[in-house]
């Protein structure tokens, strides 16, 4: 009966209700549920920053690949739009337990520096109270995740991919065609025009290559040719005239078709991409689809592949559910963090935030290898992170306790923030003039806004970088098969960071200004130095000069040490997915036109170490470029000289000759051209050559008869990067200076919102430049313009 009553007890709820037990355990529960809503609170505002501001480093390349959509290939803004709805499901699943983590530790950081926690001690609660507020939204955030992961993920990738059907027709990929340069988007195939007339659709002196079976090639001339409509989406349809087609067979390459037409249709196919397959991703396959392939007798011949494509569902399925928990432990590890970052600050909480995660999917990715290679079981490999990251906290509560501590004088936090010492200080002497007063060039302001630029600086790149780990890891992890891949990750991480920091440093140093700012504002300083006789505009001089430092320092790194960092960087990607076509306009399928000399040259594949070319073509043209000559072909051909062509496996037909084949064998043959004329250089991205080279490059591809148009902006671009953090620092100090107190994560806002609309406006500028819409000079500076005019403006008409 005891034990009954005892359980019959009416709840802590029902009791306040009531008004029973004096009021105590209802005053308790009311202080309680205050406190939960105080927590929650604090843990949602820089929850939210930090979910805008990881999302925005996932979303950076998605920015400028839609707009190359829009601007390049014609697809509407609706359907980008829509693009980029179905993207964000994917990003939130990856965002959002980065965010939660980051919003406690930044949210008990300040609940500790401020002493808040220790005043909770004093009023009798404990830290497990405490815990109260992380755990709810643990809770909601986990509940988000399972509907993201089990239904709007699969059915946003879904749509995604019937959207991309019905928007990417092949047709609109004509719009990148440009006269007098080689046009190959299009897989399999080949265009070349002299004079486009989109308003028509029509194209003047064309060249069109395609491969219509198996070891075929197909080589049409025409005066003129439009584009018709085709009933297949994949397919285009021309109406040509007059010209020729020619088609020889490698195999039998005797036996060569000439067909002359005074007007023709030609449907060109393009070729089927390799690894092409009707299977779709695993992320993309929703909830009923998994567990029906879980269950159903397995489709494979092989029993071991069919044993693996289990394993992969199950462990596809239990990857969902135990990602959805993680926030949830993610939210119990950034208490305890919080409690030992007391005096770390937000970049600090950003940071360790992001090393968590870090190793958390470096963990999961090389679990899901051994899962989906059978030698691990498919549930224990995804849920093994989860069972690892929750003893962690665990043992991070039980150690943690909540009474206040010392503040360490060591650690990273103590170095970053010594950094800011290395300018020397005055020795002795008061100082009852000016706090502006001058020791040689700099003064004491300038020296203490330096050191607090130095420590905020540091941290917020450091978290950038952490991010940029975080994208790579996740998108290399699936070729991660052994530990010599996991050194080369490693390798390739530190090179390309080189890249990624140049990249954001314009972000990077507005950020670190505004929020030091922010807390300089919220913390009465600002006007304390306006108080001492220091404008806004002295104040703003020293960031200023800061970034023409920062403008001098992505000159350097961009002419000496990020274009060999990312050439290695991507060799080692290469190496790593194992891609060795990934480069095809250097060294694979190169064709090269003089139409000075009417020769249209061809080669499958260029040895750079032996020198050696194979499958080596000449096209020889008649007058006006519509009739096809002679062809001569060489299965393997090398260069003795400057001029002389060594080859083996020739043959040789003209047009109207008796007779008009001829098998060469091996042989020699005199070229006009010099051997250089052939090959072209192995990289030709802006980002891996210097200055320098991008305009060596632009003279050598030129003469061979290459768009150089994405070199050209590049060109100007490597110029105008100097000049970005400086007028992005133009504009943000207006808005850095006009927010009042509201601290650092709103100057976080502000500058994560200028960078959204100054990359948005670079990548639109820049695809415009490349199509030639615009001059390439005045493209890659437009932007650095416009944001330079504007802010100077805003700045000039601040109350100082």
């Amino acid at each position: 009966m005891r034990w009954r009553a005892a359980k019959q007890r009416p709840s802590l709820r029902t009791l306040c209700a009531a008004g029973l037990e004096n009021g105590i355990l209802c005053a308790e529960d009311r202080r309680l549920r205050i406190l939960t809503r105080y927590i929650s609170k604090d843990i949602l505002a820089p929850t939210l920053i930090a979910l805008v501001v990881f999302s925005f480093f996932f979303l950076i390349n998605t920015l400028f690949q839609l707009a190359g959509l829009v601007l390049q290939q014609g697809l509407g803004v609706g359907a980008a739009a829509l693009l980029f709805v179905y993207a964000l499901p994917m990003l939130l699943a990856y965002t959002l337990p980065m965010a939660l983590l980051a919003g406690v530790i930044i949210a008990f950081s300040r609940l500790s520096a401020d002493s808040e926690i220790v005043a909770m001690r004093a009023g009798g609660i404990s830290l497990k109270k405490m815990l109260r507020a992380p755990i709810l939204m643990g809770v909601l955030f986990t509940a988000v995740l399972l509907s993201l992961n089990l239904w709007l993920i699969p059915a946003a990738r879904t749509q995604q991919d019937v959207l991309q059907q019905k928007t990417m027709r092949t047709e609109n990929l004509l719009k990148l065609v440009k006269p007098g340069a080689f046009f190959d988007r299009i897989p399999g195939v080949l265009l070349y025009v002299d004079k486009t007339d989109l308003a028509r659709n029509l194209y003047d002196k064309v060249i069109i290559f395609q491969h219509p079976g198996a070891d075929q090639d197909m080589l049409t001339t025409a005066a003129w040719a439009k584009v018709i409509q085709s009933s297949d989406v994949r397919s285009l349809a021309f109406l040509l005239g007059p010209g020729e087609s020619v088609i020889f067979d490698r195999r039998e390459p005797g036996k060569i078709q000439v067909m002359k037409f005074q007007e023709q249709t030609l449907t060109v196919m393009p070729a089927q991409t390799p690894g092409g397959s009707s299977e779709r991703e695993l992320s993309a396959l929703s909830l009923g689809e998994l567990l029906w392939r879980m269950h159903s007798p397995p489709q494979a011949q092989n029993p071991q592949i069919a044993r693996r494509m289990r394993y992969a569902y199950r462990f596809e399925l239990q990857r969902r559910l135990a990602g959805s928990l993680i926030v949830l432990i993610f939210a119990l590890i950034g208490v305890p963090l919080g409690l030992f970052n007391s005096r770390g600050g937000r970049g600090a909480g950003f940071s360790l935030s992001l090393g968590v995660v870090l190793g958390y999917w470096v963990v999961l990715s090389a679990l899901s290898d051994f899962a989906h290679k059978g030698v691990l079981n498919p549930e224990a490999a995804a849920w093994l992170p989860d069972v690892l990251a929750f003893l962690v906290a665990l043992y991070l509560l039980r150690t943690r306790t909540d009474r206040p501590r010392e503040r360490r004088t060591g650690g990273l936090s103590a170095m970053v923030s010594r950094l800011g010492t290395l300018i020397p200080r005055r020795k002795s002497g008061a100082r009852t003039a000016s706090v502006t007063r001058s020791e040689h060039w700099i003064s004491v302001t300038d020296r203490y806004l330096v050191r607090q630029w130095v420590y905020y600086f540091v941290m917020i790149t450091g978290a950038i970088l952490l991010i940029d780990w975080i994208i790579e890891v996740r998108g290399l992890s699936e070729f991660m098969t052994s530990r010599h891949q996991w050194w080369l990750l490693l390798h390739y991480l530190v090179m390309q960071s080189f890249g990624v920091f140049l990249m954001l440093l314009p972000l990077a140093m507005l950020m670190t200004v505004l929020v030091v700012l922010g807390i300089l504002e919220k913390g009465n300083e600002i006007t304390a130095m306006k108080a001492g006789g220091i404008s806004l505009y002295r104040i703003s001089a020293t960031f200023l000069f800061l970034a023409v430092l920062m403008g001098a320092l992505t000159w350097g790194m961009g002419e000496v040490v990020v274009p060999a960092a990312n050439r290695q960087a991507q060799q080692i990607r290469d190496t790593i997915k194992h891609n060795r076509f990934q480069r095809l306009n250097s060294t694979f399928n190169v064709w090269l036109f003089a139409p000075d000399r009417g020769a249209l040259f061809h080669y499958d594949r260029y040895e750079p170490k032996t020198k050696v070319f194979h499958g080596f073509t000449r096209y020889s043209l008649g007058p006006g470029r519509q009739t096809v000559t002679g062809i001569f072909y060489a299965a393997r051909a090398r260069f003795e000289g400057e001029h002389e062509l060594n080859y083996r496996k020739g043959w040789q037909w003209a047009a109207g000759a008796s007779p008009s084949f001829r098998a060469l064998g091996q042989g020699a043959r005199e070229l006009r051209m010099k051997s250089s004329y052939f090959i072209l250089p192995a990289y030709t991205e802006g980002q891996t050559l210097s200055a320098h080279d991008l305009a060596a490059l632009i003279r050598d591809l030129k003469r061979k008869g290459l768009p150089v148009y994405q070199q050209k902006v590049a060109y100007y671009q490597k110029y105008a990067d100097t000049a970005t953090p400086l007028v992005l620092l133009l504009l943000g100090l207006p808005f850095a200076f006009s927010t009042g107190k509201r601290g650092s994560l709103y100057g976080v806002a502000i500058a994560l919102g200028l960078a959204i609309v100054f990359y948005v406006l670079q990548a639109v500028f820049t695809t415009v430049g490349e199509m030639q819409w615009l001059d390439p000079a005045l493209a890659a500076w437009a932007p650095v313009v416009i944001f330079g005019l504007s802010g100077g403006y805003w700045l000039l008409n601040l109350r100082s």
